[in-house]
């Protein structure tokens, strides 16, 4: 039964990474992935920066991330968050928007927004089912896993399934589910858990979307 753990929109919050870190390790993630947003928000950027690559998550460029390289080295972050260094400049630097995993015989693509960018909200006004399935056959891709919004989504169809884990950042100058999620690559069943307690954290499907409830948890941390 390979798992595997979904985190995105760290956001400067190194506690929260390695919260989320080590309940997926107990639950039996095999490999863990991240969807963007590295930096921006919170002060710890180089630590959260750091932990990820030392583990060598695979990680894609957020909108913050790619703002990160783009501004002066010693410009503050708009939004408060910590000045990454120069270090942690160059590993940002080295991010893709997207990524193409193979999982368990399952392709898998990885982006930040949607397909069309970082700066794009998937939303149920702006992505319904039509759109959604047609990211799916474009990219010939059996799941694709986004962050953005900060706000958990699962939409499965016959063709795949498309996820989104919410954000891990904690910080109250943004919105945040402090959530991540686990992905059965056999079943591509979601569960998404809260960071602080890996309590499970029951989702809606997307409108339109022919996902069952989530199942109950298989582990307690």
């Amino acid at each position: 039964m390979p798992l595997l753990g979904l985190i995105s929109d760290v956001h400067g919050d190194p506690i929260a990474l390695e919260l989320a870190w080590a309940h997926l390790t107990v639950l039996g993630a095999e490999s863990i992935v991240c969807a963007g947003d590295l930096v921006g928000y919170g002060p710890f950027p180089d630590r959260v920066v750091a932990f990820l690559h030392d583990r060598q998550i695979p990680c894609v460029r957020g909108n913050h991330d790619r703002w990160a390289v783009e501004r002066p080295p010693h410009e503050p972050d708009e939004f408060g968050g910590g000045t990454p260094s120069p270090e942690s400049r160059a590993l940002l630097e080295r991010l893709e928007p997207s990524l193409v995993l193979e999982r368990a015989g399952r392709i898998i693509v990885v982006v930040h927004g949607s397909p069309r960018g970082d700066m794009d909200f998937i939303t149920p006004t702006t992505h319904p089912p039509y759109v959604l399935d047609g990211y799916l056959a474009s990219l010939d891709a059996d799941v694709l896993i986004h962050g953005h919004t900060h706000r958990p989504m699962l939409y499965r169809t016959p063709r795949g399934l498309i996820v989104n884990p919410g954000s891990l950042v904690s910080m109250p100058v943004v919105k945040t589910s402090r959530t991540f999620a686990l992905l059965d690559l056999d079943t591509l069943d979601v569960q998404f858990f809260d960071v602080e307690s890996a309590d499970p954290v029951p989702i809606d499907p997307w409108p339109g979307s022919d996902a069952p409830p989530p199942p109950p948890p298989r582990f307690s941390p």
